[in-house]
């Protein structure tokens, strides 16, 4: 494997004529930006208990039940071994939209009489499962401020709702600082697709090969390389290096921290970060 490519900034080779500045990054939010393993581990147990429920009250045998609870984390690709998510898999990449009516089709074609109305209550009765989710980095408003001292537009891409992707944002203290944001309930079509990447760019007057999509799955990789634009894979989420670089990563980071010494940007503000002037809002 090329290790140039592999590793990036951690001991790479990359220069400006290879790895231009962009004028827009577009992150990820899920697995790039924060955290949220724990927020898909609870969605996973809790739906798993309303399936169980929806077994026993209709008299399904245990056996049949450990079958269908199966066939349901298959499809959404949970690992109940590992008690994990299966990398790059829907319940990481996907819009909730297209999770809930994976787990209404397996469901349903396992024997249990539930529909995707039914299985989407049970998601909105969940309510915002990622509002615990924390940064993935030290600082992330710093970071994103840097990028921005040295005037890269700064936008999120997410499969996520719009009413989590505005909560995480200002949880994180960032959402000033997000010039552009579009959720997954806001395209027709979602990631690896590229109307989100050229939507955003759209909105923001740049081309994609002017764009730097970081993100940590196959979907954020995919979405890039159908659009023409550069992408950076992350390590800090589901998806893995191998599949990463395969589906259109020119690098893969241990986080995006390391993405100022891959673009060369090292060089801090003459004055304090914090005393920036910052005009970015966030499009809802």
């Amino acid at each position: 494997m090329n290790h140039d490519r592999e590793y990036g900034a951690c001991g790479s080779t990359f220069h400006k004529s290879t790895f231009p500045k962009p004028k827009m990054i577009v992150f990820d939010k899920d697995g790039t930006l924060g955290d949220c393993t724990s927020a898909l581990k609870e969605w996973c147990q809790r739906m798993t208990s309303k399936v169980g429920s929806k077994c026993s009250n209709a008299g399904i045998s245990t056996s049949q039940t450990e079958r269908i609870v199966s066939n349901f984390h298959k499809s959404i690709g949970w690992d109940a071994i590992l008690d994990d998510v299966v990398p790059s898999a829907p319940l990481s990449a996907a819009t909730w939209p297209e999770i809930v009516q994976l787990s209404a089709n397996s469901l349903s074609s396992s024997g249990l009489d539930v529909g995707v109305d039914e299985v989407s209550a049970w998601h909105q009765n969940l309510g915002d499962i990622h509002a615990e989710d924390k940064p993935l980095v030290d600082d992330l408003p710093r970071l994103l401020k840097h990028f921005k001292y040295h005037g890269i537009i700064i936008s999120v891409c997410t499969s996520d709702d719009r009413a989590s992707t505005n909560a995480c944002l200002r949880n994180w203290g960032i959402a000033h600082l997000v010039d552009y944001s579009l959720s997954g309930d806001e395209v027709t079509y979602s990631k690896p697709s590229p109307q989100p990447l050229l939507q955003l760019c759209q909105s923001a007057g740049v081309s994609p090969r002017d764009c730097l999509v970081v993100g940590d799955t196959t979907s954020d990789t995919g979405m890039a390389r159908a659009s023409g634009a550069r992408a950076v894979g992350v390590l800090t989420g589901s998806g893995k290096r191998e599949q990463l670089l395969e589906t259109g990563a020119d690098c893969v980071l241990p986080n995006i921290g390391h993405l100022k010494d891959l673009l060369l940007l090292s060089k801090e503000p003459s004055r304090p970060v914090k005393d920036l002037d910052v005009q970015a809002s966030l499009h809802v």
